[in-house]
């Protein structure tokens, strides 16, 4: 009997202290009996005759378990009312209790461990557990706790040490980065909206012709004067065509009288004088046409016995001959002027196809066979073969300290990697804010040092976005106002 007593006091002392000291847990499952009253928000009221600090035994025949009520705790006669949510566990056949504030969880407790001590708990008890502002916290140690190691703890010396050493190095890196953001601004002019630019060639001229090829591919470098598309204009190569059958008709007609001239040459060593003054016949008829040669042939025959000087100068085959030959530089004249006119023609024609105004980079080819050339805006983009800039904004307050030669830096990314190169201020004029028409200010041109025309399209894309700054190089101004005070040697 006095060990079931004993075990009894230490069971209820320790939930006591867990009570106290801690919230409740679902395994505090001791269902006592005494009256709870449970009122629900409409107004039935539920006897509560079996519960624990895990929850409420919901009585059979009741009404419907609510979601909220408020829940009444007898204390020497007086009800202690406060709401309640409630939770429905269907697996445990329990009513749990929650949302249950520091106050409400220890007048709770307070009743059930009365009723588990046997003893009543007093007014003032009762006082406290309302008073209770929030979960009491156990002051001892639990046995885990008690069974951890202690820590520890570095000496008071150290610790103040570390703590200094920690605080002078923010206060380092505070004031380095505070100091070189305003010795930045006050030694740098940020230049905004920084882009890359290139000399273009503006618009290639329509020629009202038709493109019959293209020579060239986007991104291929070409010389000056190479052909970048060939055009085709079908009124100057009907021109073209006929000239040239015009120019073969006059070259052969001209070939004929070559080849008479040197057969009526060949004659005048025949003795046959008929055999003579019949080819002389037929090529007077050939070139002179018909009639007149038997009046020659008479003139020269009467001649022959009464003046023979002057027979040899008016023989028909020599003047056959002689008027061949007129005919010959005639036609030969004709070809000539047949093919200047053939050679102007070829030479428009070769004017009308598209060439390289410059060295260059070809940007952008945009064309197709058989269509007019000159319709479509942008179809064909040549940028020449100078170094490509870059150009900022920057407002009108540092008119007076940019200057051309100013030394700058550009930095853009490349490949993922930040990349700084120097430059130099090279153009300097008023323009126009990029994206505020109208505002005023100044367009700074910044070209890379040391970097050709070949390594900027190779570095610079066109387009991108660069980061520019130009060097008001104050440190190097106080260098040389101290070197020429004396007070600087280096």
């Amino acid at each position: 009997m006095w060990a079931v007593w004993l075990w009894s006091h230490r069971t209820t002392k320790r939930l006591a202290m867990r009570i106290r000291h801690e919230t409740p847990d679902a395994d505090m499952a001791w269902k006592v009996r005494a009256p709870l009253v449970l009122e629900t928000p409409l107004g039935e009221s539920v006897q509560i005759q079996s519960w624990s600090l895990s929850g409420l035994s919901w009585p059979e025949g009741a009404p419907d378990c609510p979601k909220t009520g408020t829940l009444s705790v007898p204390f020497q006669g007086v009800d202690v009312r406060f709401p309640v949510r409630l939770s429905n566990d269907m697996e445990n056949n329990l009513v749990r209790l929650e949302g249950l504030s520091g106050r409400q969880r220890e007048t709770l407790a307070l009743f059930y461990r009365s009723l588990l001590s046997g003893k009543m708990a007093s007014s003032g008890e009762v006082i406290t557990s309302l008073d209770t502002p929030v979960d009491l916290v156990p002051m001892e140690q639990t046995d885990a706790e008690q069974s951890e190691q202690p820590v520890k703890f570095i000496p008071r010396p150290i610790r103040v040490a570390f703590n200094i050493a920690t605080y002078l190095l923010i206060a380092a890196m505070v004031v380095g980065v505070i100091g070189n953001n305003i010795f930045s601004s006050l030694d740098r002019i940020d230049i905004q909206h920084g882009r890359v630019l290139a000399t273009m060639y503006p618009a290639f001229p329509s020629q009202g012709a038709f493109v019959e090829s293209v020579e060239v591919s986007a991104g291929q470098q070409v010389n000056a004067g190479d052909i970048l598309v060939r055009l085709r204009d079908p009124e100057t190569l009907a021109r073209l065509e006929q000239i040239e059958t015009e120019l073969a008709v006059a070259t052969a007609e001209h070939d004929r009288s070559l080849a008479t001239q040197y057969d009526l040459a060949a004659q005048e060593a025949v003795d046959d004088v008929a055999l003579r003054m019949a080819i002389a016949a037929r090529t007077y008829t050939g070139f002179l046409g018909k009639g007149g040669f038997d009046d020659l042939r008479q003139q020269w025959v009467a001649m022959r016995g009464r003046n023979d000087d002057l027979a040899a100068i008016s023989d028909p085959v020599t003047i056959v001959a002689d008027l061949v030959a007129s005919e010959a530089a005639r036609r030969a004249a004709r070809v000539a002027s047949i093919q200047a006119d053939r050679d102007a023609l070829l030479e428009l024609v070769d004017r009308g196809h598209i060439r390289a105004p410059s060295d260059g980079l070809v940007h952008d080819v945009r064309l197709q066979t058989g269509q007019p050339f000159g319709v479509q805006q942008d179809a064909l983009v040549f940028e020449h073969a100078e170094p490509r800039v870059t150009v900022g904004w920057v407002s009108e307050k540092f008119a007076e300290t940019l200057y051309i030669g100013m030394p700058a830096t550009i930095g853009l990314n490349e490949s993922g990697e930040k990349i700084t190169l120097e430059g130099a201020v090279t153009d300097v004029r008023a323009g126009d804010h990029p994206e505020r028409p109208g505002e005023f200010g100044i367009m700074v041109t910044v070209s890379a040092v040391g970097l050709d025309a070949q390594a900027t399209k190779a570095r610079l894309r066109l387009g991108a976005p660069v980061n520019l700054e130009a060097k008001r190089q104050m440190g190097q101004r106080l260098r040389g106002w101290l070197a020429d005070k004396g007070l600087w040697h280096g």
